[in-house]
């Protein structure tokens, strides 16, 4: 949800939309996240009675680990901004964003090695293929709808139906999450995006601000069963059961939720601050 974010970009793709507006559409929401996060961290922290540890530093010592983080830091704002700002595309700026991480990984952090590069580049072409199979494979998909008028056929539809906008979208909500629970991000918006964006438009719903709902919305299938590839991941970490990692995710779903209610019913948090930045 936070950019850069690779199910924008796709997002972008299939919409035609904006993605400097889209990356600035997720900017709030995404961090709107984060911090539900940190306050239900605190809550749960203090309820389990879990143990603390104060870690004394100097300021020196945290001007120096200030110092060190910044430059990772300061990465997507140096990635968004070239987009934003119309300085580049969002490949050229994609491109931008490897040279200047090779550059810190490499001369200000030293982490880097040389040696590394070749695995590196090895994983990164492995991820772009499995996308842009994806999206190559859409492309068929896409083509079908428009032959079978499927998107029209659909927003006459909703448009025909006596219903208040907010029970449409609350309808349209719950179908993003159980495809979501089911199917993973990158597929999920390749098949909803050109099912629903055209309702959503003939409803006076922005693009970016269904992108933003989207995104939200699949993001909390990766925490849910049968998919959940979070939850698989950390199983295979932490050699926890999925079953009490779920459990123990419950809470922290529900600032995904109260996001993507806001976001859903609440146009201004995905879209002020695209148009007070770019119009």
């Amino acid at each position: 949800i936070i950019p850069p974010s690779v199910p924008v970009l796709i997002y972008a793709y299939i919409s035609g939309e904006s993605i400097g507006r889209l990356f600035l559409g997720g900017l709030i929401p995404g961090l709107m996240i984060g911090v539900f996060m940190l306050l239900l961290t605190v809550i749960v922290s203090y309820h389990n009675k879990y143990p603390t540890a104060h870690v004394p530093r100097t300021t020196r010592e945290k001007t120096i680990l200030a110092g060190r983080a910044a430059p990772a830091l300061i990465m997507p704002v140096f990635v968004v901004g070239a987009v934003v700002l119309g300085l580049a595309t969002a490949t050229e700026s994609a491109g931008l964003g490897v040279l200047y991480a090779f550059f810190v990984g490499l001369v200000l952090i030293r982490e880097l090695e040389l040696k590394a590069i070749p695995k590196l580049l090895r994983d990164a072409i492995q991820t772009s293929a499995t996308v842009m199979i994806i999206i190559a494979l859409s492309k068929l998909y896409v083509w079908i709808l428009a032959l079978e008028r499927v998107p029209q056929s659909l927003a006459m539809f909703v448009s025909g139906l006596e219903l208040p906008v907010f029970v449409i979208l609350f309808a349209v909500v719950l179908i993003i999450l159980v495809i979501g629970t089911f199917v993973d991000v990158s597929p999920a918006i390749l098949l909803l995006t050109p099912v629903f964006l055209p309702a959503m438009k003939l409803l006076g719903v922005n693009g970016t601000q269904f992108g933003v709902i989207l995104i939200t919305g699949l993001a909390m299938g990766l925490v849910t069963p049968p998919v959940g590839m979070c939850l698989n991941v950390c199983s295979a970490i932490s050699k926890v059961r999925i079953g009490a990692i779920f459990k123990a995710a419950l809470p922290f779903l529900l600032a995904n939720l109260i996001t993507l209610i806001l976001v859903t019913y609440i146009p201004a948090f995905s879209l002020w601050l695209p148009a007070l930045i770019m119009d």
